[in-house]
């Protein structure tokens, strides 16, 4: 579970009395017509998670309000305003009614953080189903998971396009080819984890490029909440060290490192991408949205992949940096992601 925290996906629903609008407009600095109990909230659009959290100190039991005594901690890697340090949250589950573009889920697990570190807006929206092994939350606690399973839905399908200046919309149902060119790309994904690829061989495996050469086989996941890419620390930091790039290196108060490169904004950045196998086409970041940050001065850029001693190689985390440009789609009932390349 990655959120994303500086260019955050937002949402702009539009209420309907009933049904699920077919497309619903984003933007990355604006949310409406999110709400739980009597509250309205500011989410976060999160495909690398499943849970609907309230920040701390923001939610308030109403009348639909029911406690639970489940709870959680989650870590979210990159999820400070510059996209670097983790956020930490102790979280207590409730249920109460949920209402999101015109639908109403009752008696839906809410997540009241307790205790925490800041969060973008007024917190996170998960829409993969859940990977929790406690029968209470492995199913139908996604959003959109009970959204088909109390038939809103159908197919269970939903997706996302990011265009290259940051708006783009959901997509409920199937892949709208209209929006994309060239081929389509269709991945398996885990059965609780929409967002993970299967990896069922060592040849089937995604690949992480390099400036057109190969660097590793990994175990992808596909994560709208994350600004940047994330890997391990051992990965990382030999990326950064094979591509030039100034390595720094910060550690918390909870022992966690982080890891960025940092380069003269003159220089050619970079490129990274990834492949999917059995296909050998490399699906590169554009190079605009290659720079995390930039110093005041435009002259040090900060590259957007991290390295984090919270991940294990070959773990990798595909964000929202790769996700310009592109249309990216969940099928829940298959157990696929597709993506192709937006017109």
């Amino acid at each position: 579970m990655i959120m994303l925290a500086r260019a955050a996906l937002f949402l702009s629903a539009v209420a309907l009395s009933s049904g699920l609008p077919n497309t619903v407009p984003l933007q990355l600095d604006e949310v409406r017509n999110f709400s739980v109990g009597a509250q309205n909230f500011s989410l976060v659009i999160d495909t690398g998670s499943f849970a609907l959290l309230v920040k701390q100190g923001l939610y308030l039991p109403g009348p639909s309000s029911q406690q639970t005594n489940l709870s959680e901690f989650i870590q979210f890697n990159g999820a400070s305003e510059d996209s670097v340090a983790p956020a930490q949250e102790t979280v207590f589950f409730v249920r109460d009614d949920v209402q999101f573009a015109g639908v109403t889920l009752h008696k839906f697990f809410a997540g009241n953080i307790t205790t925490g570190d800041d969060l973008p807006a007024d917190g996170v929206a998960g829409f993969s189903p859940p990977a929790s092994d406690n029968d209470d939350m492995s199913q139908g606690q996604g959003v959109v998971e009970t959204f088909c399973e109390e038939g809103t839905l159908a197919p269970c399908q939903f997706g996302l396009s990011l265009l290259k200046d940051g708006t783009g919309s959901m997509n409920f149902g199937e892949l709208d080819i209209s929006k994309v060119s060239g081929n389509v790309t269709t991945v398996p994904t885990m059965p609780n984890d929409s967002w993970t690829v299967v990896n069922a061989t060592a040849e089937t495996a995604p690949v992480l490029f390099i400036d057109d050469k190969p660097f590793s086989s990994i175990l992808a996941t596909f994560d709208s909440g994350t600004t940047n890419i994330i890997g391990s620390l051992t990965h990382v930091r030999a990326i950064l060290k094979q591509v030039g790039y100034n390595i720094t290196e910060q550690t918390n108060k909870d022992n966690v490192t982080v890891a960025i490169g940092t380069y003269d904004c003159a220089r050619t950045p970079a490129r990274f991408g990834f492949s999917f196998p059995p296909s050998e086409t490399v699906h590169y970041i554009d190079l605009a949205a290659n720079v995390l940050n930039r110093t005041a001065d435009g002259r040090i850029c900060t590259a957007n992949i991290l390295g984090t001693s919270t991940v294990d190689a070959p773990q990798w985390s595909i964000g929202q940096t790769w996700f310009q440009g592109r249309y990216v789609q969940h099928d829940l009932g298959n157990k696929t992601l597709s993506f192709a390349d937006l017109k």
